[in-house]
């Protein structure tokens, strides 16, 4: 039987001699008869070979639960008057919704490295392991599969472009954490784009063996770089800010989406491009409300400017999904409570971690008084004094809540907030919840209803009929 990419499953069966003998002899019957040849003769449906992808795009919602994804569609719709890039894309023609599974090979819980490498490779990897099965086997990343086979490549992220997610693209390695050695092994297998943080780990020296990339440090010089040769775009020390503190000096991921798409696109022979909103997974673990919906806002603004990329082209497979789903959030105020809290929640200023660094060198005697400016300073509630009493035992490393894994300060002011903010979270880890998938283009119409993670990978090598891939050199 052939295999789904092989044209010849669309032919039309082959007509033996007896059936084109009596089609002929009826069209002759017809024609004595005065007849038009087409009252007897029915020609076959034509079935025509699916179009190929030529380019995919694949972006990740990194730790993005069912809840985090209906409070953007929510905001926008109360807030901005219209339903999410990512909800409007659900009512086109064409355009395929699943849920997929996200277990890593050891763990019902997945971790970024083994959710990452599920689509990086097609297999099931350990947590903490990027591209590295449990018998020590190396699959190729799907990155270096496509550059091998002439295509343009890229990561974007406001993570830091070696953390697991971006790396599960392009390296192996079985330590996530081993970011030195992986934003070596980036340069060396090469991209033609990478934007995000991670500045720290691509000391000069390192850039000095690899002079073909140019390398940018703020958006005005992302803006302004040269068209032509790789682009590596290191925006701060470590990870990029959230969405509620980016100074203007970072651009935004869909100002990195667009210039990422501009460079990529001149390619001839396509391309294949990863675009992951790493910090709404930092915003949920942290259980904070306010830099985790707009980290899956600003990630949403990304979403719309991948959509005007692929409006009026039929050659590009577009892919939006989450690794995992982390701390399941939810709005939870009913009526007249959850009317007065949703504007409170889009009014918010700073994130907890702007208010840790203000923080971070308070005397002692001055913390508790700190603490309370900086909470009303970030989202504007003052905490009442038994709430106060309970944040500060938090700090102590008192147990304050019931369940053990709420009992950071981070968790506690997220519950205490969420009184007045009416968004709630179940944990500060990641869920082993279902997540969604959205795809449109070439090869989406082979995504079905409920998908295992690592099918991912299938789809989008037979989206693009990628050859099987060499080892790397």
């Amino acid at each position: 039987m052939p295999a789904p990419s092989d044209p010849a499953r669309f032919a039309a069966p082959p007509i033996d001699r007896r059936s084109f003998l009596q089609v002929g002899a009826a069209s002759a019957i017809a024609a004595g008869l005065g007849g038009p040849a087409h009252a007897v003769i029915r020609p076959r449906p034509i079935h025509r070979v699916a179009p190929k992808a030529r380019n995919i795009i694949f972006m990740v919602s990194d730790g993005m639960s069912s809840g985090t994804l209906a409070l953007a569609q929510t905001y926008s719709a109360r807030q901005l008057g219209h339903d999410s890039h990512w909800a409007r894309l659900w009512k086109r023609p064409g355009v395929r919704r699943a849920s997929a599974t996200t277990h890593s090979a050891d763990s019902i819980v997945t971790d970024s490295a083994a959710g990452g490498a599920a689509w990086g490779c097609g297999e099931h990897c350990n947590n903490e392991q990027l591209n590295w099965t449990p018998d020590g086997r190396q699959p190729v990343p799907i990155l270096v599969q496509a550059r091998q086979q002439g295509k343009a490549t890229g990561v974007v992220t406001t993570a830091r472009v070696t953390h697991a997610t971006p790396a599960s693209f392009i390296v192996n390695c079985p330590r996530r954490d081993a970011e030195g050695p992986i934003a070596a092994q980036m340069l060396e297998r090469g991209f033609d784009v990478a934007l995000g943080g991670g500045a720290k780990y691509f000391p000069d020296e390192l850039i000095a063996n690899h002079a073909s990339y140019t390398v940018v440090r703020d958006r005005a010089a992302m803006l302004a770089a040269p068209a032509a040769g790789p682009l590596l775009g290191l925006f701060h020390k470590s990870h990029m800010s959230y969405a509620l503190d980016r100074p203007e000096t970072e651009p935004t991921l869909a100002e990195m989406t667009r210039a990422a798409l501009a460079r990529l696109s001149a390619s001839p022979d396509g391309f294949v491009m990863q675009i992951e909103g790493g910090r709404i997974d930092h915003g949920a673990h942290d259980n904070d409300a306010g830099a985790m919906l707009f980290d899956q806002l600003a990630f949403d603004e990304a979403v719309g400017a991948a959509v005007e990329f692929i409006d009026g082209r039929d050659d590009t497979l577009l892919i939006l999904t989450s690794d995992h789903g982390n701390a399941n959030p939810g709005f939870t105020l009913y009526t007249r409570r959850g009317e007065e809290a949703f504007p409170r929640l889009a009014n918010l200023k700073h994130s907890f971690e702007w208010m840790n660094a203000r923080l971070a060198k308070t005397p002692k005697d001055q913390f508790a008084d700190r603490l309370h400016e900086s909470v009303r300073e970030a989202t504007g509630i003052t905490l009442a004094d038994d709430e106060m009493s309970m944040l500060l035992a938090s700090y102590a490393g008192k147990r304050v809540s019931a369940f053990a894994e709420l009992n950071s300060p981070a968790c506690v002011l997220g519950g205490l907030l969420a009184n007045t903010l009416g968004v709630s979270f179940m944990s500060p880890n990641h869920t082993a919840d279902l997540v969604e998938v959205t795809a449109a283009g070439p090869g989406a119409e082979e995504l079905p209803e409920l998908i295992d993670n690592i099918d991912l990978w299938k789809l989008m090598v037979n989206a693009m009929d990628l050859a099987p891939a060499k080892p790397p050199g």
